[in-house]
């Protein structure tokens, strides 16, 4: 009994002592905490938006070989971002077995302080041109929201065509796509 006695009496001092760290430590690592939250942050996206405008639609009667006419048309941002443009010009004769690429576009020009720079000599129906100084992807001209830029495109019916091209009709539209002006954008892919 001696011995359980003498343990008893070690064990009270310790387990008062470790009480005493415990009772400690609890109270100098109690700390005050709080949460809160901002105000919403709100994010709209900007968006891109491309019109031509074509005052008078062009209509060409008695179109003979050789002949070459100016169709003149805007381009006009009505998004809310910066955007780069391109385009290219489309079409197809009313009869699909007569060859389309017959009907050439002799130049591009872009009106720039009230003159007509040409940017490109010898498109293709369906080759690409860019809103730029020369028509291509190097030296793009950024159109600001609310902007227009004037175009004009001189095409021509070439002087070989046969008869066969006799009291047909060609229709040709233009096709524009843009994208933000900012590095890393891609192009639509479709247009």
């Amino acid at each position: 009994m001696n011995i359980q006695n003498t343990s008893k009496k070690t064990y009270k001092p310790l387990l008062i002592l470790s009480m005493f760290v415990v009772l400690v430590i609890s109270t100098t690592t109690a700390y005050f905490t709080g949460t809160t939250e901002s105000d919403d942050n709100i994010f709209i996206s900007g968006d891109i938006a491309i019109d031509v405008i074509q005052d008078n639609l062009f209509t060409v009667e008695e179109w003979f070989p050789g002949s070459e006419h100016t169709i003149e048309f805007s381009m006009l941002n009505n998004g809310t971002i910066n955007e780069y443009v391109k385009g290219y010009l489309g079409g197809s004769w009313d009869n699909e077995e007569l060859d389309p690429s017959v009907f050439k576009i002799s130049k591009l020009e872009h009106k720039e302080n009230n003159e007509w720079l040409t940017m490109s000599n010898g498109l293709e129906l369906g080759d690409e041109f860019y809103l730029s100084d020369d028509g291509t992807i190097q030296t793009l001209i950024e159109l600001n929201p609310g902007s227009k830029e004037d175009f004009r495109l001189g095409v021509k019916l070439i002087e070989t065509v046969g008869e066969e091209y006799q009291n047909q009709t060609f229709v040709a539209n233009l096709h524009l796509a843009a994208r933000q002006s900012i590095n890393g954008a891609d192009w639509p892919s479709i247009y």
